[in-house]
């Protein structure tokens, strides 16, 4: 129930408006993939946008401030009418005594629909490749609304 609410919670912290939006999740690791692409407030849509990776895994030990923070955080662009997405970030590793790892992460991911018909505003199921320590390969599904809109 804890895991639940938390995810919620930051699904609902995603500021911004977004033509659409992914949440996406990694089984290999357990990682929940949350995704906008459009950060630009003045337009309808822009190819521009940021991702975050969480490590659903750590949310369980409620004791440690660095569970609450994404693993990766990342901007991303839009091709083919955002059919496909790349993107390029930094990842955080917390190790024991107050020590980290820093390390480059890629995100890739192909939205078959959207590519296929050239439409961003649909519901689409999304494929995604994460490069990170080890590829990785994860699945989710785009939704053409706006997160939080002011």
């Amino acid at each position: 129930m804890r895991r639940t609410i938390v995810t919620l919670l930051l699904l609902l912290g995603i500021k911004g408006y977004s033509q659409s939006s992914t949440i996406g999740f990694i089984p290999a690791t357990q990682d929940v993939v949350l995704c906008t692409d459009n950060i630009n407030l003045t337009t309808e849509y822009s190819p521009f946008g940021m991702y975050t990776i969480y490590d659903y895994g750590r949310l369980d030990n409620s004791t440690q401030y660095q569970n609450y923070f994404p693993r990766t955080l990342g901007i991303n662009l839009a091709l083919f009418n955002n059919g496909v997405n790349v993107g390029a970030g930094v990842s955080v590793d917390f190790l024991p005594f107050d020590e980290y790892e820093v390390y480059p992460d890629f995100l890739i991911r192909v939205h078959p629909l959207k590519m296929l018909t050239q439409q961003n505003r649909m519901v689409d199921v999304s494929l995604m490749l994460n490069i990170s320590k080890t590829p990785e390969i994860g699945f989710g599904l785009s939704i053409p609304t706006r997160l939080n809109a002011l």
